[in-house]
């Protein structure tokens, strides 16, 4: 199907896109796809630490299959681009590491096919949250590997030092950073990443935010219009201003540093984020631990997801039957969901992956605590959130603005505002109904 077909199917998405049911006629099947899960090769694209891994003990527990894995740059560093470059020069490959964010991007721009007959076999084997993350419009274009459910890491010397205890409310955290900076006026409680759109994604979601919807009439973008969302901005502008967390670039080495000598105590971050400070702050071995997410209100029950990726089936493949075997397998089975944790810190989208041992194991990085049992509640109380079709765009506006804001003093509530109008006019320009809310 072209493109342009498929945007067309997109124009009065309704709440649950009904209209891109029509795209099923022209995906796996009408490319000529076929064959058995052994039947041929399978080239697959992906970036992150453990998939070479997990691609090899298939190979070698399946000699009559073939995946060949071919490491990319991350999409957001131009793994998304040489993916939709791929596609237009019927040069793609069959399976391709695709984050949850971005996949209503990839239906938009024809990059991906609706396999929802081919992967309805696999659906069981994951909860309906991760499932979920997989579908536009009803349809399923992947299969899904992990999510991002969020904590509170935390420094459990610095904690001590300044009296504290692991927050459990906003409010607390708030009170908290003040003490620690007052306390230490080249320390901070924590940091304001203003590059970092997923993660004030997942800061919104826990509290209750929505920055996209449809209707009959289409498509509804409410990143300034949302209450959850204009009370996180609002809540960590005012922490911004009284200089009680630090602002700086996130996964920069100057974070590293800080989460490593001390100066910042705690970061609200995903699951994946524990084997990026283990590779980063080395030094602070043992010395740092999770919780549980603080709450807006105490008592409460909710997180954030800050990531979690798809294997998801791109245009043009003609062997999925082998693609969704091996994308199935490698999110299921034991040896290579248990690789993918200890090498890129991942929580398992599939039911049967969260029982893997390697999830039961106690982190000497983190004092011996099992960090994934904190994750494993957390996934559960992650709430429902939808991306819209152009967040390559958004969160690069997003980074810009906030960027801005925090640089001039600025405010992030009209950052959001200024965010919402380059998102409805994107939209627009790729002929989608869109309203702003």
């Amino acid at each position: 199907m072209a493109k342009t077909r498929i945007r067309t199917r997109l124009l009065a998405a309704a709440a649950t896109l009904p209209l891109l049911a029509g795209i099923a006629a022209c995906g796996s099947g009408g490319d000529g796809a076929s064959g058995g899960a052994g039947s041929a090769e399978v080239t697959f694209w992906g970036w992150a630490p453990g998939y070479e891994e997990a691609v090899a003990q298939y190979n070698a527990a399946h000699p009559d299959a073939k995946v060949k894995f071919e490491k990319i740059v991350s999409g957001s560093k131009g793994g998304y681009a040489k993916i939709f470059a791929a596609v237009k020069a019927g040069n793609a490959p069959c399976l391709a590491q695709v984050g949850y964010e971005s996949l209503p991007s990839f239906v938009v721009e024809g990059a991906v096919q609706d396999v929802s007959a081919e992967a309805g076999q696999y659906q069981s084997q994951y909860g309906d949250g991760a499932w979920n993350a997989v579908k536009v419009g009803g349809q399923v274009y992947g299969i899904p590997v992990d999510v991002g459910p969020m904590a509170l890491y935390y420094r459990t010397d610095l904690y001590a030092q300044y009296g504290l205890k692991p927050q459990a409310t906003w409010e607390e955290f708030a009170a908290d950073a003040a003490k620690v900076h007052a306390a230490n006026p080249n320390g901070y409680l924590s940091v304001f990443n203003p590059d970092d759109p997923w993660w004030f994604a997942g800061m919104s979601a826990q509290a209750g935010g929505s920055w996209f919807g449809t209707d009959s009439k289409g498509w509804k973008v409410s990143l300034a219009g949302d209450p959850a969302t204009a009370k996180v901005a609002k809540y960590w502008q005012g922490l911004i201003d009284q200089g009680q967390v630090k602002s700086e670039q996130g996964f920069s080495p100057d974070l590293y540093k800080d989460l490593q000598d001390g100066t910042l105590a705690a970061y609200p971050g995903p699951v994946w984020f524990s084997s990026i400070l283990e590779q980063n702050a080395a030094q602070a071995s043992g010395k740092w631990a999770v919780a549980p997410m603080p709450q807006w209100q105490d008592g409460a029950k909710s997180v954030g997801n800050d990531g979690g990726s798809s294997t998801a089936v791109v245009k043009g493949c003609k062997n999925t039957a082998a693609a969704l075997s091996f994308a199935n397998w490698m999110s299921t089975d034991a040896a290579a969901v248990g690789t993918l944790v200890d090498k890129a810190g991942i929580y398992p989208a599939s039911t049967s992956g969260t029982s893997v041992p390697a999830l039961a194991k106690p982190s000497a990085y983190f004092g011996n605590q099992p960090i994934f049992d904190v994750f494993k509640q957390a996934t559960a109380q992650a709430p429902k959130w939808s991306w819209g079709p152009t967040m390559t765009q958004t969160s690069s506006d997003l980074t810009d603005a906030f960027g801005a804001a925090v640089a001039a003093h600025g405010d992030l509530t009209a950052a959001l505002g200024t965010v919402q109008n380059k998102t409805v006019d994107a939209m627009k320009s790729k002929g989608l109904t869109v309203t702003a809310g």
